[in-house]
């Protein structure tokens, strides 16, 4: 599966734009490894409340399972910071 990051969270990756992950069952698990890949301040970043969200095949988490979203191997994950406006 294919990762992409956005913004802040390429202050994480050195500046990696994009990264191909293995089988990952879900949301949770991809975050494990994306931790362990680069680094458990950039998990930490991950799970911080209002820091980012994430995206699988265009559509947010929020209403497929949150972090147990499960994930298959041609998914594309987006990464992306929290903005606000008005």
């Amino acid at each position: 599966m294919r990762v992409l990051f956005y913004a802040n969270a390429r202050d994480y990756t050195s500046g990696e734009k994009t990264c191909e992950v293995p089988k990952t069952r879900n949301i949770s698990e991809l975050i494990d490894i994306l931790g362990k890949r680069f680094g458990e301040k950039f998990k930490e970043y991950l799970l911080a409340d209002n820091t980012c969200f994430f995206l699988v095949n265009g559509k947010g988490i929020m209403n497929t399972g949150g972090l147990n979203t499960p994930l298959k191997d041609d998914d594309k994950i987006d990464i992306l910071p929290l903005v606000g406006g008005g």
